[in-house]
């Protein structure tokens, strides 16, 4: 994503300077999207495949991190939106068929973060907090029924 933003940046004109704007807005969303987001959603498979270990809660303070992060991560995806019209305006307006393109998938990519990928992170965290809750629930043994 950055490797096309970069060369779009590089393309001059309008749209050299569209992707610049845009980059200043999304590069320090994406490191952060990487620190809260990718390893929680790495789980998805194994907890898919009912898999569970203790080492999985090292996650929760991300996606509580994230939870908590959420109105902030709207307003920097607002930015990026914008920016990405001002480019996809740019783009067309200079023939850049092929950065209309990128912009569209780019935007439809913010969505689905705001949709599939955040939601299903915060998921993720609150299942392990349920899971890690019952692996840590002592066995109650009822005395009533016992013959000694």
């Amino acid at each position: 994503m950055c490797v096309a933003l970069e060369r779009a940046a590089r393309s001059g004109g309008r749209t050299g300077r569209a992707a610049r704007d845009l980059m200043k807005v999304l590069q320090p969303h994406l490191l952060k999207e990487e620190d809260d987001l990718l390893q929680t959603l790495g789980l998805l498979v194994p907890l898919a495949h009912n898999e569970f270990n203790a080492g999985m809660g090292e996650v929760l303070a991300k996606t509580e991190h994230l939870k908590a992060r959420m109105f902030e991560i709207m307003r920097e995806h607002v930015e990026i939106i914008e920016a990405a019209h001002k480019l996809l305006h740019a783009a067309h307006a200079e023939r850049k068929l092929s950065l209309v393109g990128f912009t569209e998938r780019l935007m439809l990519r913010a969505w689905t973060d705001e949709v599939v990928f955040y939601p299903a992170a915060i998921l993720i965290g609150e299942y392990l907090k349920l899971k890690s809750a019952q692996e840590h629930t002592p066995v109650k043994i009822n005395r009533d029924h016992d013959d000694i």
